[in-house]
């Protein structure tokens, strides 16, 4: 995964966060719609969880992976790797929908707990984020280097010292 600028790892999966963003947006807009159409309510937390979080969450990390892209172009985050983010990707990836599937899974059986387990995967991509963005947040920018006088139009050129 090695790119032209350090930054490069952490815009493709930024990319593949925004596409899965547009789809869990679209999905989430057709059953609300089709609840409407049926005056069927009983889709609730599939329709809301798809918009929060399959649209909200993931759009916002898509921002944020997109802005620690362009800190690491700079220089290297200690701590922040794609590596990390490309878990945290899809630790939320198989959340959401272990999540979304357990919600319409049969109360009766218990097998609507799986959703509990992968809403415990969901809430660990959470925190792995919040990690991310807190130690890219914690990283210092690197200072630009002063000009030198002969870069400054109209001062004269530095005397050497020897």
């Amino acid at each position: 995964m090695s790119g032209s600028t350090g930054g490069e790892a952490f815009r493709r999966i930024a990319r593949r966060y925004f596409r899965v963003a547009l789809f869990y947006l679209a999905l989430g807009m057709l059953l609300g719609a089709v609840m409407l159409w049926f005056g069927n309510d009983n889709f609730q937390f599939l329709h809301s969880h798809m918009l929060l979080v399959g649209t909200g969450f993931f759009a916002a990390c898509g921002a944020g992976l997109w802005w620690i892209a362009g800190r690491s172009d700079a220089q290297p985050l200690p701590g922040v790797t794609p590596a990390l983010a490309n878990l945290q990707f899809w630790l939320a990836n198989v959340g959401l929908p272990g999540m979304l599937a357990g919600s319409v899974l049969p109360v009766g059986l218990g097998l609507d707990r799986i959703g509990v387990l992968f809403g415990f995967i969901e809430a660990v991509a959470g925190l792995l984020f919040a990690v991310l963005l807190g130690r890219s947040l914690k990283a210092k920018p690197t200072p630009e280097p002063a000009p030198k006088n002969r870069d400054v139009p109209g001062t004269p050129p530095e005397v050497g010292h020897s």
